[in-house]
């Protein structure tokens, strides 16, 4: 009974983390269409494209894309071939899902770590923009940054398949 409490808090936190990064995407994904629309009326209208609008893109494709995977994971936007696990046992069902989350979140941990180590390396290498000069390195950060929220919600699926799995019955 207890574990529920905590796993429902979990699930909780995780689901208004997951809310509050989407909001951190959609501001990218403004900031994308802003540059693209100052760079078209600067190149249509006064022959004066925005210098570095195709950096400012790229890196706001990251702000856009990074935060909004855990919140796609929440709703159940992502991709799952699930017509033979209905075919299953409710138990074995749960373990499959739990070993699948379990290996989920070891990949997103591992982008984590790999994120932070390319940040590292970014940053003592002083890697920036051509035309922009912004450096590379936050967006390395963000990105194991924004991996956080992504294993907290593969780690509620697991609490919750671990739960399922644990009930007694065979279906």
């Amino acid at each position: 009974m207890k574990s529920d409490h905590w796993r429902y808090r979990l699930d909780k936190f995780s689901r208004r983390l997951n809310q509050a990064f989407e909001w951190i995407g959609v501001l990218g994904l403004l900031s994308m269409f802003v540059v693209n629309f100052i760079d078209v009326v600067g190149a249509k209208i006064f022959l004066r494209p925005f210098p570095g609008a195709v950096e400012l893109i790229g890196f706001s494709q990251i702000i856009a894309i990074a935060p909004a995977i855990g919140f796609g994971l929440i709703l159940g936007r992502h991709i799952r071939v699930e017509f033979i696990m209905t075919k299953f046992p409710k138990r074995l069902r749960a373990t499959t899902s739990m070993i699948t989350s379990f290996l989920c979140f070891i990949t997103f941990a591992l982008l984590l770590w790999q994120s932070v180590l390319y940040g590292q390396s970014l940053q003592k290498s002083g890697e920036i923009g051509s035309t922009s000069y912004i450096p590379f390195y936050p967006f390395a950060y963000f990105i194991a940054f924004c991996c956080i929220p992504i294993c907290l919600a593969f780690l509620v699926e697991i609490l919750q398949n671990l739960a399922e799995a644990g009930k007694n019955g065979p279906s």
